[in-house]
């Protein structure tokens, strides 16, 4: 029977591998066996390989699920005040407070990406909305929706990151399995990258920038060799027959001089920072005899004409959202160049004054380094810390042999992590959301560093030390453990427990507006949390006219929030006095309009806040306590309440039972709503 070529080499290869390690067995004699043993093998390898992407699905899934629950979480203001307070306030007819970001006189976000993702996701709702509410006669917008339908949209468009290293590994014919589910179960792609931060949008158009990048330079790499192989052997041709057999192969060679010239332009200007890959896609191939340098800048002539497009789109959009220019004004022609706003360049500006940056908190150069990093990529972050001391210390000994190439995929990641970083610390404002767009280099870098993948096969090779290997085989999993035990606790924290009270209370004061009479106004004081979004408390606008008829109206302000930060208790009794006076003196009990008064605050405060409301004309009546709720501006005090085992170790704490101790604690960790009221009513 006459073996395959295939199945001769696999025959050799087994040979020789059973005589080395174990004498007494006897080689395959028969095709059938061979056929045999090479099914199991490659059934082996195939649930290896089903195992990660099914674990990849499930996290899929999972990342879906965590939007729709929903996050009850709030990381930072900004994931609101940057796009959906602004948003919901211009498509979703609702009064909304935006930030000094988008004041009209000097704007510095452009509108141009949020308005035709979330802008559009908003319109959607509210077209739906609109029809439901004439058919059915009862609108459907809840807080709910408002919160999800964003993050939906960005989860959705999350997974081409997902897909952007899928194909750059693919491309490079590497492992792609376990790259992808170190960043599919990393807590960055699971909460960060589901908000509706400026910085997830980043991310996203970061990661496509990075696939085209890299498709061009994989593309370039073996071109250039296919190139210099067919013109050497052109050269070295010694007949006119095979001089024109190369000449045909030549042009049959396709231009990469300016291949995803569009895209990547594009990605730039829709709000890349740093210009690491798009160094790399210019200098592609150059130093090689097939590519000179001229068509380096031809590359750059043709990079800056793409760019206009994409520029001039943002700078419409911008300049038409804020007002600078209107179609009647360009109907009438009266346009001119104070007609347009640039709002990079006013972003460039605010943010090189360190005394603007001082106003947000100024923090040290090196915070990114050390603990942004850790705290956001942890494992990951660590090898990227380790390989790049690494790479230093191989340029202290004068190996830069040792070093990626120039033209590789892994030193295009390596510095499309190290570029961003190197200047955000410029800068001496620090959060730990402005390095997110890195994951999926530093996912691509060291995933496999976490998660090794096995080979795909047919034949292991020789190892010399078999024992050593099984301590080797359980050190590999040890960071695994870490990185999906870290992953995990930061999720639940920023998904969940971080200032998760704020959006359940707003959605409790949205359904008790919508029950009281429309002539009550609603005073709200907030302390030691972040600012309620108030555009998911529903309410009309009061700077817009309605029609009714041939007639118009306007509604009256109904909600007030009054933020006050950080302050101190005494300070907030204060402000709810005055708040109450105030209003006392506008609304007798003989008008019709009526005024109530609340208060959200940790719940860590309660007992402070009881103590110090005992000196007050006026009652704080808790409503509810939402759960769970951590704030790091009010954490609890754990040393004021101890159990009779602990009472030892600190002084001046109210012993408690271990019930009552426990009770304490987990009731410190909520947010509670207060309505005051006058004591003499």
């Amino acid at each position: 029977m006459k073996l395959s070529a295939e199945l001769k080499n696999f025959y050799r290869r087994s040979v020789s591998w059973v005589i080395r390690h174990n004498h007494n067995n006897i080689p395959f004699k028969y095709e059938s066996h061979i056929k045999l043993e090479l099914n199991k093998i490659r059934k082996m390898l195939g649930v290896k390989q089903n195992v990660l992407l099914t674990i990849y699905w499930c996290l899929a899934i999972l990342r879906i699920l965590l939007v729709l629950v929903p996050q009850t979480g709030y990381i930072h203001p900004d994931e609101f005040f940057q796009s959906v307070e602004v948003l919901a306030g211009k498509f979703m007819d609702v009064e909304c407070s935006p930030p000094w970001e988008f004041n009209a006189t000097f704007p510095i976000r452009s509108m141009a990406i949020p308005y035709f993702t979330i802008g559009m996701s908003y319109k959607v709702l509210n077209g739906i909305n609109y029809i439901l509410k004439v058919y059915l006669g009862t609108p459907v917008v809840t807080p709910y929706l408002l919160l999800i339908i964003p993050r939906l949209l960005m989860c959705l468009l999350s997974f081409l990151v997902d897909y952007a290293l899928y194909k750059i590994c693919s491309n490079n014919n590497e492992k792609y399995k376990s790259r992808l589910v170190i960043l599919g179960s990393s807590y960055v792609t699971l909460v960060y990258g589901t908000r509706t931060f400026s910085n997830t949008i980043e991310l996203i158009l970061f990661s496509i920038l990075l696939y085209y990048v890299c498709e061009s330079l994989t593309f370039s790499n073996i071109l250039v060799k296919k190139r210099d192989y067919i013109n050497y052997r052109y050269e070295q041709s010694k007949t006119l027959a095979e001089k024109v057999k190369f000449h045909k192969l030549r042009l049959f060679l396709v231009s990469d001089t300016f291949r995803n010239c569009f895209v990547i332009s594009t990605t730039h200007i829709s709000g890349v920072r740093g210009s690491c890959p798009f160094f790399f896609w210019l200098y592609r191939g150059v130093g090689t005899k097939s590519v000179t340098a001229l068509q380096f800048h031809w590359r750059m002539l043709l990079f800056c004409l793409c760019s206009i497009p994409s520029f001039v789109v943002c700078i419409l959009v911008d300049s038409f959202y804020y007002g600078y220019i209107t179609w009647g004004e360009v109907g009438m022609l009266d346009v001119s160049i104070d007609s347009f706003v640039f709002t990079p360049l006013n972003f460039v500006k605010y943010n090189i004054d360190s005394g603007n940056l001082a106003n947000h908190g100024l923090h040290p150069r090196f915070l990114h380094i050390l603990v942004n990093v850790p705290l956001l990529f942890n494992v990951l972050g660590v090898y990227v810390m380790y390989s790049l001391m690494r790479y230093v210390y191989i340029c202290f000994l004068r190996k830069p042999h040792l070093l990626p190439s120039v033209r590789s995929v892994k030193c295009l990641m390596t510095l499309s992590f190290l570029t961003p970083v190197a200047l955000l610390s410029v800068f001496p404002h620090q959060e730990p959301r402005f390095l997110i767009p890195v994951i999926l280099p530093l996912a691509y870098l060291h995933g496999l560093s976490i998660l090794p993948e096995p080979d795909n096969i047919l034949v292991e090779a020789l190892k010399i030390q078999p024992k050593e290997n099984r301590s080797e085989v359980q050190t590999t999993h040890f960071p695994l453990k870490i990185w999906l035990v870290a992953n995990m606790l930061l999720m639940i924290f920023y998904g969940f427990l971080h200032q998760g009270g704020v959006y359940q209370a707003t959605a409790y004061l949205q359904r008790d507006l919508v029950l009281a009479p429309s002539t009550t106004e609603f005073h709200i004081v907030t302390s030691h949390i972040y600012s309620l979004p108030e555009s998911f408390l529903m309410q009309k606008p009061s700077d817009r006219l309605y029609r009714s008829g041939k007639s118009q109206y306007s509604v009256s302000r109904r909600v007030f929030l009054y933020e006050e930060g950080s302050k101190g208790v005494d300070y907030i009794l204060k402000k709810l006095q005055d708040i109450i006076s105030v209003n006392g003196q506008r609304y007798t009990k003989s008008t019709a309009k009526k005024f109530r008064v609340y208060l959200i605050i940790s719940s860590s405060l309660n007992d402070k806040l009881s103590e110090s409301s005992l000196r007050q004309f006026f009652t704080l009546n808790l409503i509810k306590t939402f759960y769970p709720h951590v704030s790091i501006e009010a954490f609890p005090d754990l040393t004021s309440y101890c159990t009779d085992l602990t009472a030892f170790f600190y002084k001046d704490c109210v012993v408690l039972s271990y019930e009552q101790y426990f009770s304490k604690v987990i009731q410190s960790f909520g947010l509670s709503l207060y309505e005051v009221y006058l004591n003499n009513i």
